[in-house]
């Protein structure tokens, strides 16, 4: 009798901890995607961040960086209020090899963009850093989903 009830305990409690794991996984999983012209659209954001960097000076340039915070600041609130939901808390451990290899995509085209803009011109720099950023963000948005869905389907 005994180890029937603790049976019964035991799933209750494992029942618990399932609908817990849901919940805290819910805001990583469940948001809708990205539309198909946001890595297109952070690559024309980043090669003007580059030629704004490298052509400008002084005003002009505070000025321009300014304006492409604004927008970045204005396109998080929609994204924002699109999908009604932003993840919080620590990602999930299956989303670390993605976030990982976007910080460090991130960080070899803004050198290579550096590089080249150092040894050639400012605009092949802005192009690399715009199609570089442009398929670092897509790759991203690609392994996040196949992640999301992934853990979807073990919490079925």
């Amino acid at each position: 009798m005994v180890s029937t009830m603790e049976s019964s305990r035991n799933g209750d409690i494992r029942a618990q901890l399932d609908e817990i794991e849901r919940g805290e996984l819910a805001s990583w999983v469940t948001i809708p995607p990205t539309p198909p012209w946001w890595a297109p659209a952070f690559g024309l954001w980043a090669a003007a961040f580059a030629l704004v960097v490298g052509l400008l000076d002084g005003a002009a340039q505070s000025l321009a960086q300014l304006v492409l915070v604004l927008v970045m600041l204005m396109t998080i609130a929609w994204d924002r209020r699109r999908r009604g939901t932003y993840p919080s808390g620590r990602p999930p451990s299956d989303f670390t090899g993605p976030l990982v290899r976007l910080l460090l995509g991130a960080g070899a085209v803004a050198g290579l963009a550096w590089l080249v803009g150092a040894q050639l011109s400012v605009w092949v720099a802005a192009a690399v850093a715009g199609v570089g950023s442009w398929a670092v963000v897509a790759r991203y948005e690609h392994e996040y989903a196949a992640v999301a869905a992934r853990i979807r389907e073990r919490l079925r």
